[in-house]
Protein backbone atom coordinates (compact mmCIF):
# COMPACT_ATOMS: atom_id res chain seq x y z
CA UNK A 1 0.00 0.00 0.00
CA UNK A 2 1.22 3.61 -1.09
CA UNK A 3 -0.58 6.54 0.13
CA UNK A 4 -4.38 6.41 -0.60
CA UNK A 5 -3.66 3.06 -3.15
CA UNK A 6 -3.97 -0.51 -2.32
CA UNK A 7 -1.99 -3.53 -3.73
CA UNK A 8 -4.26 -6.97 -4.16
CA UNK A 9 -2.43 -10.08 -4.75
CA UNK A 10 -4.30 -13.02 -7.81
CA UNK A 11 -5.14 -15.99 -5.37
CA UNK A 12 -4.42 -18.18 -8.69
CA UNK A 13 -1.65 -16.73 -10.09
CA UNK A 14 0.03 -14.46 -7.44
CA UNK A 15 0.54 -11.58 -9.18
CA UNK A 16 -0.21 -8.13 -7.18
CA UNK A 17 -2.20 -5.49 -8.53
CA UNK A 18 -3.85 -1.56 -7.51
CA UNK A 19 -7.60 -1.57 -7.50
CA UNK A 20 -9.12 0.83 -8.21
CA UNK A 21 -7.00 1.76 -11.63
CA UNK A 22 -6.10 5.45 -11.70
CA UNK A 23 -7.50 6.83 -14.70
CA UNK A 24 -6.48 7.05 -18.21
CA UNK A 25 -6.01 11.26 -17.94
CA UNK A 26 -4.12 10.71 -14.90
CA UNK A 27 -1.58 8.34 -15.72
CA UNK A 28 -0.82 10.79 -18.98
CA UNK A 29 -0.56 13.17 -17.07
CA UNK A 30 1.58 11.95 -14.33
CA UNK A 31 4.31 10.86 -17.44
CA UNK A 32 4.33 13.78 -19.08
CA UNK A 33 5.75 15.66 -15.17
CA UNK A 34 7.56 12.19 -14.61
CA UNK A 35 9.61 12.72 -18.06
CA UNK A 36 10.70 15.88 -17.45
CA UNK A 37 13.71 17.15 -16.00
CA UNK A 38 14.27 17.40 -12.18
CA UNK A 39 14.69 20.55 -12.31
CA UNK A 40 10.95 21.17 -14.02
CA UNK A 41 9.69 19.12 -11.83
CA UNK A 42 9.82 15.87 -13.09
CA UNK A 43 11.60 12.36 -11.54
CA UNK A 44 13.42 10.92 -14.75
CA UNK A 45 17.24 12.33 -13.94
CA UNK A 46 17.06 9.88 -11.19
CA UNK A 47 16.79 6.92 -13.09
CA UNK A 48 18.12 7.73 -16.80
CA UNK A 49 22.04 6.80 -15.81
CA UNK A 50 20.97 3.59 -13.87
CA UNK A 51 18.76 2.51 -17.27
CA UNK A 52 21.12 3.54 -19.87
CA UNK A 53 23.93 1.11 -18.14
CA UNK A 54 22.06 -1.87 -19.27
CA UNK A 55 21.78 -0.47 -22.58
CA UNK A 56 24.75 -2.85 -23.93
CA UNK A 57 23.48 -5.70 -22.08
CA UNK A 58 20.13 -5.41 -23.85
CA UNK A 59 21.37 -4.74 -27.04
CA UNK A 60 23.26 -8.02 -26.84
CA UNK A 61 20.04 -9.64 -25.89
CA UNK A 62 18.57 -7.97 -29.00
CA UNK A 63 21.32 -8.97 -31.01
CA UNK A 64 20.94 -12.55 -30.10
CA UNK A 65 17.21 -13.20 -30.30
CA UNK A 66 17.79 -11.51 -34.57
CA UNK A 67 20.80 -14.15 -34.72
CA UNK A 68 18.04 -17.12 -33.69
CA UNK A 69 15.42 -15.85 -35.85
CA UNK A 70 18.29 -15.24 -38.96
CA UNK A 71 17.82 -11.25 -39.50
CA UNK A 72 21.11 -9.50 -39.38
CA UNK A 73 19.19 -6.33 -39.36
CA UNK A 74 15.78 -6.75 -37.32
CA UNK A 75 13.49 -3.71 -37.30
CA UNK A 76 12.62 -2.71 -33.87
CA UNK A 77 9.49 -1.11 -31.96
CA UNK A 78 10.49 -0.02 -28.39
CA UNK A 79 6.71 -0.24 -26.64
CA UNK A 80 7.36 2.78 -23.72
CA UNK A 81 9.91 4.50 -24.78
CA UNK A 82 10.23 6.97 -22.57
CA UNK A 83 12.57 9.78 -23.63
CA UNK A 84 13.92 8.01 -26.44
CA UNK A 85 17.64 6.70 -24.99
CA UNK A 86 17.01 3.15 -26.06
CA UNK A 87 15.69 3.75 -29.35
CA UNK A 88 18.49 5.86 -29.86
CA UNK A 89 20.63 2.81 -28.66
CA UNK A 90 19.48 0.79 -31.37
CA UNK A 91 19.97 3.10 -34.19
CA UNK A 92 23.67 3.45 -32.88
CA UNK A 93 23.79 -0.39 -33.02
CA UNK A 94 22.76 -0.28 -36.54
CA UNK A 95 19.02 -1.25 -35.86
CA UNK A 96 16.39 0.15 -37.43
CA UNK A 97 13.95 1.61 -34.52
CA UNK A 98 11.50 3.41 -33.05
CA UNK A 99 9.30 4.40 -30.24
CA UNK A 100 6.13 5.06 -28.65
CA UNK A 101 4.90 6.25 -25.31
CA UNK A 102 2.18 7.77 -23.86
CA UNK A 103 4.18 10.86 -22.84
CA UNK A 104 4.12 13.77 -24.60
CA UNK A 105 7.07 15.19 -23.57
CA UNK A 106 9.17 12.12 -23.30
CA UNK A 107 8.30 11.78 -26.89
CA UNK A 108 9.20 15.47 -27.81
CA UNK A 109 12.53 15.05 -26.09
CA UNK A 110 13.52 11.48 -28.62
CA UNK A 111 12.55 13.43 -31.37
CA UNK A 112 14.05 16.93 -30.99
CA UNK A 113 16.83 16.44 -28.44
CA UNK A 114 17.77 12.99 -29.64
CA UNK A 115 16.62 13.02 -33.46
CA UNK A 116 14.53 9.19 -33.61
CA UNK A 117 11.46 7.99 -34.42
CA UNK A 118 8.65 8.13 -31.87
CA UNK A 119 5.04 8.45 -31.47
CA UNK A 120 3.28 10.02 -28.43
CA UNK A 121 -0.06 8.32 -28.34
CA UNK A 122 -1.31 5.07 -26.97
CA UNK A 123 0.27 1.64 -29.15
CA UNK A 124 -4.06 0.50 -29.78
CA UNK A 125 -4.28 4.10 -32.03
CA UNK A 126 -1.09 3.44 -33.90
CA UNK A 127 -1.31 -0.23 -34.96
CA UNK A 128 -2.79 0.71 -38.10
CA UNK A 129 0.20 2.89 -39.10
CA UNK A 130 2.90 2.00 -37.63
CA UNK A 131 3.31 -1.92 -40.08
CA UNK A 132 5.06 -4.63 -38.51
CA UNK A 133 8.21 -4.98 -36.62
CA UNK A 134 10.58 -8.46 -35.95
CA UNK A 135 11.31 -7.32 -32.55
CA UNK A 136 9.48 -5.26 -29.92
CA UNK A 137 11.28 -4.30 -26.37
CA UNK A 138 8.71 -3.37 -23.34
CA UNK A 139 11.14 -2.39 -21.12
CA UNK A 140 10.41 -1.51 -17.40
CA UNK A 141 6.80 -0.54 -18.65
CA UNK A 142 4.15 -3.20 -17.94
CA UNK A 143 3.31 -2.35 -14.13
CA UNK A 144 2.43 0.88 -15.28
CA UNK A 145 -0.13 -0.07 -17.23
CA UNK A 146 -3.86 -0.30 -16.42
CA UNK A 147 -4.39 -2.96 -19.34
CA UNK A 148 -1.16 -4.90 -19.37
CA UNK A 149 -2.63 -7.68 -21.10
CA UNK A 150 -4.32 -5.21 -23.86
CA UNK A 151 -1.32 -4.09 -24.78
CA UNK A 152 0.62 -7.30 -25.03
CA UNK A 153 -1.95 -7.96 -27.53
CA UNK A 154 -1.56 -4.71 -29.02
CA UNK A 155 1.76 -5.51 -29.56
CA UNK A 156 1.55 -8.58 -31.02
CA UNK A 157 -0.49 -7.12 -33.83
CA UNK A 158 2.15 -5.46 -35.13
CA UNK A 159 4.52 -8.18 -35.08
CA UNK A 160 5.60 -10.19 -38.03
CA UNK A 161 4.98 -13.75 -37.36
CA UNK A 162 7.43 -15.29 -35.45
CA UNK A 163 8.20 -12.01 -34.02
CA UNK A 164 10.01 -12.04 -30.11
CA UNK A 165 9.01 -9.45 -27.42
CA UNK A 166 11.81 -8.70 -25.23
CA UNK A 167 10.73 -7.71 -21.91
CA UNK A 168 11.74 -6.59 -18.20
CA UNK A 169 9.97 -5.74 -14.56
CA UNK A 170 10.08 -6.34 -11.68
CA UNK A 171 9.22 -9.59 -10.15
CA UNK A 172 6.97 -10.31 -7.37
CA UNK A 173 5.95 -13.52 -4.73
CA UNK A 174 9.76 -14.75 -5.16
CA UNK A 175 11.83 -15.42 -1.91
CA UNK A 176 12.40 -12.00 -1.54
CA UNK A 177 9.07 -10.53 -2.27
CA UNK A 178 7.61 -13.59 0.36
CA UNK A 179 10.38 -12.42 3.09
CA UNK A 180 9.35 -8.84 2.91
CA UNK A 181 5.66 -8.96 1.30
CA UNK A 182 4.84 -5.92 0.07
CA UNK A 183 8.00 -4.02 1.04
CA UNK A 184 10.47 -4.34 -2.33
CA UNK A 185 10.51 -1.32 -4.59
CA UNK A 186 8.12 -2.72 -7.24
CA UNK A 187 4.96 -1.79 -4.87
CA UNK A 188 4.93 1.45 -5.66
CA UNK A 189 1.73 3.14 -7.09
CA UNK A 190 0.64 5.16 -8.89
CA UNK A 191 3.68 4.60 -10.73
CA UNK A 192 3.60 0.89 -10.54
CA UNK A 193 -0.12 -0.78 -11.19
CA UNK A 194 0.98 -4.31 -11.33
CA UNK A 195 3.69 -6.35 -9.56
CA UNK A 196 3.67 -9.78 -11.84
CA UNK A 197 4.90 -13.09 -10.43
CA UNK A 198 6.75 -15.77 -12.73
CA UNK A 199 3.42 -17.60 -13.21
CA UNK A 200 1.13 -14.56 -13.83
CA UNK A 201 3.54 -13.25 -16.53
CA UNK A 202 3.44 -16.48 -18.21
CA UNK A 203 -0.07 -16.75 -17.86
CA UNK A 204 -0.50 -12.90 -19.89
CA UNK A 205 1.64 -13.94 -22.42
CA UNK A 206 -0.14 -16.62 -23.29
CA UNK A 207 -3.42 -15.15 -23.22
CA UNK A 208 -2.15 -12.58 -25.33
CA UNK A 209 -0.86 -14.76 -27.73
CA UNK A 210 2.73 -15.68 -26.69
CA UNK A 211 4.79 -18.48 -25.68
CA UNK A 212 7.36 -17.91 -23.02
CA UNK A 213 10.56 -18.70 -24.35
CA UNK A 214 12.55 -18.02 -21.50
CA UNK A 215 12.74 -16.04 -18.35
CA UNK A 216 15.31 -15.23 -16.09
CA UNK A 217 14.05 -14.17 -12.47
CA UNK A 218 17.12 -12.38 -11.40
CA UNK A 219 18.36 -10.17 -14.21
CA UNK A 220 21.74 -8.39 -14.04
CA UNK A 221 24.00 -6.85 -17.13
CA UNK A 222 27.12 -8.97 -15.46
CA UNK A 223 27.31 -12.10 -13.60
CA UNK A 224 29.31 -10.06 -11.25
CA UNK A 225 26.28 -8.01 -10.27
CA UNK A 226 23.71 -10.75 -10.41
CA UNK A 227 25.79 -12.63 -7.56
CA UNK A 228 26.17 -9.44 -5.81
CA UNK A 229 22.57 -8.73 -6.02
CA UNK A 230 21.42 -11.94 -4.60
CA UNK A 231 23.83 -11.92 -1.92
CA UNK A 232 22.80 -8.09 -0.71
CA UNK A 233 19.11 -8.55 -1.05
CA UNK A 234 19.41 -12.26 1.19
CA UNK A 235 21.52 -10.86 3.95
CA UNK A 236 19.50 -7.17 4.14
CA UNK A 237 15.87 -9.36 3.41
CA UNK A 238 17.18 -11.48 6.81
CA UNK A 239 17.95 -8.47 8.96
CA UNK A 240 14.88 -6.03 8.37
CA UNK A 241 12.90 -9.66 8.80
CA UNK A 242 14.51 -11.01 11.92
CA UNK A 243 14.35 -7.22 13.35
CA UNK A 244 10.51 -7.05 12.47
CA UNK A 245 9.86 -10.75 14.63
CA UNK A 246 12.39 -10.17 17.41
CA UNK A 247 10.00 -8.17 19.85
CA UNK A 248 8.20 -6.74 16.80
CA UNK A 249 10.39 -3.49 17.07
CA UNK A 250 8.51 -0.66 15.24
CA UNK A 251 6.58 -3.06 13.55
CA UNK A 252 3.75 -0.64 13.15
CA UNK A 253 5.98 1.94 11.77
CA UNK A 254 7.84 -0.04 8.99
CA UNK A 255 4.95 -2.10 8.05
CA UNK A 256 4.78 -0.51 5.16
CA UNK A 257 7.88 0.83 3.96
CA UNK A 258 9.17 0.30 0.97
CA UNK A 259 12.95 -0.70 0.51
CA UNK A 260 15.08 -0.27 -2.52
CA UNK A 261 15.73 -3.71 -3.46
CA UNK A 262 13.80 -6.29 -5.45
CA UNK A 263 14.70 -8.61 -8.11
CA UNK A 264 14.16 -7.64 -11.76
CA UNK A 265 12.52 -10.23 -14.10
CA UNK A 266 13.92 -10.75 -17.84
CA UNK A 267 11.53 -12.67 -19.93
CA UNK A 268 11.22 -13.88 -23.99
CA UNK A 269 8.54 -14.59 -25.62
CA UNK A 270 7.50 -15.45 -29.58
CA UNK A 271 4.34 -14.69 -31.18
CA UNK A 272 2.08 -17.93 -31.57
CA UNK A 273 0.78 -18.38 -34.72
CA UNK A 274 -2.94 -17.50 -36.03
CA UNK A 275 -4.59 -20.88 -36.08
Amino acid sequence: MNGSYRFYRCASCRTAFVSPVPSNKFLADFYNNYHLSDADGGHYDAIESRMQADFQAKIALVRRAAASMGIAAPRILDVGCGKGYFVHACVQAGFDAQGVDISESGVDFAKKTLGVKASAAPLADLKSELGLFDIATFWATIEHLPDPIGTLRDINAVLKPGGRLLLDTGIGDDRLDRMLPGRVQWYDAPQHLFVFSDSGMREALRQAGFSTLSLDPCFERSSTRRVARRVRNGVTAALLRGSAEIGRIQRTASFFTRYPMGNLMSVQAEKVPAR
